[in-house]
């Protein structure tokens, strides 16, 4: 028992120091980290952490888990910074391998348990989830216990651990809501196939039961904190909302739509790198050991049928599957262990040189970068980790060669962990000025400091890194669709279908319209612009009803910007460059704003622009960032 803990201990000792590596090094990156980190600072300014908020306005897409442990974490900063933001995640990703390293020792001993954590640590999704401001590790911590929970029942039928699974879902529901139980209930379903008698015994429905009470110790206050003035909004959308977010996205793919071969084919050989090496040989030895006892089933049934499940539903992440990693882990640390001990020695020389291999491809990338968009990130720290590469493939070729691959295992654990440190101090802080919306919220961010008094908007999207970075509200304008209301005698859906179809038209042909610099754009330009965005609209093919209604929407909206914007108080907005060249020629209230910023933040190419007194305001902020970046 006392090896047991000190194992333990020295393995959460590495496991914290490898995911925490420059942590705090680099910006909160879109989508979901600045998303995350703004809710949960808005829960710490606000005091209000029942309901949470994004922009001033209740946020309804996920539970409140992560924001707790975000807020939590930001008490001591006084702030919610790039490090608390990740805390959560680093704490979470330490109890997934104790909980791992328990579950395995119980199911095949001590040796199996150290690798199986090693394995999971340096799986390359887990590494990088436990590193980041998401939500799915709060859901595998919660999901790895639950499962211990359920082997240490299983063991014995105490009651307690019974109890300790539906907390643990219940607080997997916290996290992240109904996926929390879809994974314990492809267990029991799967683990007692054909076996009424002790599936009886989980006492499932008892079990839904508890969870879903436990869910409304938060829920109903929550709801009724959310106030009046509000609360019609929130009752509409609660439904739609629970729709789009599990249902739609699952069954119906409203959002992240891939192939049923998805996680087999794209996503599950990336994330289990380097241990993808091994993924045959674990196939086959699964396969020959499928009937030896309980512990091989137990993990099957927590791994294979969701798998099926994830596979099967429309929408799909690769984070999605995170849940079942510790499973996958174990399984692979047990062939693992056979591989290293069994001969002939073929397969592990075939794997070492395999994993030769990919470090010699992994230590040309540095100079392939110059080949690329992104050239301007190269630097000596970069060719330093590319030489390091072809150094670590070099002694893996000499090793196979010596050893015959007889501590490849060990050698691939080590070298993984060294290039994840790398890559979080080299790699990531050269990516962070293609990834990151600081430096372009930066002027704004300083007239919020300075406390100075402007409107800030956002045309055509709302994003929350932009809010995060700028430390400010912003008015959302046209960020959803075109505006109309539904016509009499027309269906909801051809409405819907129109609202796309038209913003999309219009937006392609202004995209097809040369033009030398939005920022000095000439009246031939506009007047270009112009023709190609009327002639787009009369080629749709609707009844000229909804085409009159999407035009008389788009001119209302266009009127609240105009009313919004042009008044005497100084104004900035934030726009794509692809949303300004369709609305220019409509809204000509963006023709008295200049152009004062453009930068590549992400997927997206976006513009700060201002109108006079906004520029007068701003001029000296830039005139200060130009000066620092000459010097």
């Amino acid at each position: 028992m006392k090896n047991s803990t000190i194992q333990i201990a020295s393995l959460v000792v590495v496991a914290a120091v490898l995911f925490s590596a420059n942590l705090g090094g680099y910006d909160l990156w879109p989508a979901d980290e600045p998303r995350y980190a703004e809710v949960s600072r808005e829960m710490l300014d606000s005091g209000n952490y029942l309901a949470p908020h994004v922009n001033g306005r209740p946020y309804r897409e996920k539970p409140p888990l992560l924001f707790w442990a975000i807020s939590a974490a930001s008490i001591i900063p006084g702030e919610v910074t790039e490090t608390s933001a990740r805390i959560p995640s680093v704490l979470a990703a330490l109890v997934v391998l104790v909980c791992t390293y328990l579950l395995a020792s119980s199911l095949y001993g001590r040796q199996t348990a150290l690798w199986s954590v090693i394995i999971l640590a340096t799986f390359s999704r887990f590494w990088w989830e436990a590193r980041t401001a998401q939500i799915d590790m709060l859901l595998t911590a919660c999901m790895a216990f639950a499962i211990l929970m359920f082997w240490k029942w299983r063991q014995g039928h105490r009651m307690l651990f019974l109890l300790f699974f539906y907390l643990a879902i219940g607080l997997g529901v916290y996290a992240k809501g109904p996926p929390a139980i879809v994974f314990p209930a492809l267990l029991i379903i799967t683990f007692y196939w054909r076996d009424g008698e002790n599936r009886k015994k989980t006492r499932w429905v008892y079990g839904l039961v508890f969870v879903a009470a436990f869910t409304a110790l938060w829920l109903i206050p929550a709801r009724m904190s959310v106030g009046a003035e509000t609360e019609a909004a929130v009752q509409l959308d609660i439904g739609g909302n629970l729709f789009r977010q599990t249902i739609g996205r699952f069954l119906l793919g409203v959002s992240h739509a891939k192939p049923p071969w998805y996680y087999l084919v794209e996503a599950l050989p990336l994330d289990l790198m380097p241990w993808t090496l091994f993924v045959p040989f674990t196939v086959l030895y699964v396969w020959r050991k499928r009937r030896d006892g309980e512990a091989i089933r137990f993990l099957l049934a927590w791994s294979m049928p969701a798998l099926l499940f994830f596979s099967i539903c429309i929408g799909k992440r690769a984070l999605y599957l995170l849940p079942i990693y510790p499973a996958l882990a174990i399984l692979v640390a047990r062939s693992v262990l056979d591989l290293i001990g069994r001969e002939p020695v073929a397969w592990r020389k075939r794997t070492a040189m395999a994993w030769a291999a990919f470090l010699f491809l992994f230590s040309a990338a540095p100079f392939v970068l110059r080949f690329t968009d992104y050239s301007d990130a190269q630097s000596a720290a970069l060719t330093g980790l590319g030489a390091l590469a072809a150094v670590f493939g070099g002694y893996a070729v000499f090793d196979v060669v010596k050893n015959a691959g007889a501590s490849l295992h060990k050698v691939i654990a080590i070298q993984i962990s060294v290039l994840y440190v790398a890559v979080a101090f080299i790699v990531f802080p050269a990516i962070n000025p293609y990834k990151s919306a600081r430096e372009f919220c930066g002027p704004v961010a300083r007239l919020t400091a300075e406390g100075t008094p402007f409107n800030l908007y956002s045309v055509g999207f709302s994003r929350e890194e932009y809010i995060f970075y700028s430390r400010r509200f912003h008015t959302p304008l046209l960020t959803e669709l075109v505006p109309l209301e539904r016509p009499d005698g027309f269906e909801s859906t051809s409405v819907a279908e129109l609202q796309v179809t038209f913003r999309k038209s219009i937006s392609d042909a202004a995209e097809e319209v040369p033009i030398d610099s939005l920022g000095s754009i000439t009246s031939e330009e506009l007047e270009a612009l112009n023709t190609a965005i009327h002639a787009a609209s009369e080629d749709l093919d609707y009844p000229q009803e909804l085409l009159d209604a999407a035009q008389e929407g788009l001119k209302h909206a266009l009127d609240v910007l105009s009313e919004e914007s042009l008044g005497g108080e100084p104004s900035v907005i934030y726009i794509k460059d692809e949303d300004l060249r369709w609305l220019l020629p409509v809204a000509p209230v963006l023709g008295e704003y200049r152009v004062l910023r453009e930068a590549s933040v992400g997927s997206r190419d976006v513009l700060l622009l201002a109108n006079a007194p906004g520029e007068a305001l701003l001029k000296q902020h830039l005139r200060r960032e130009t000066e620092q970046t000459r010097d």
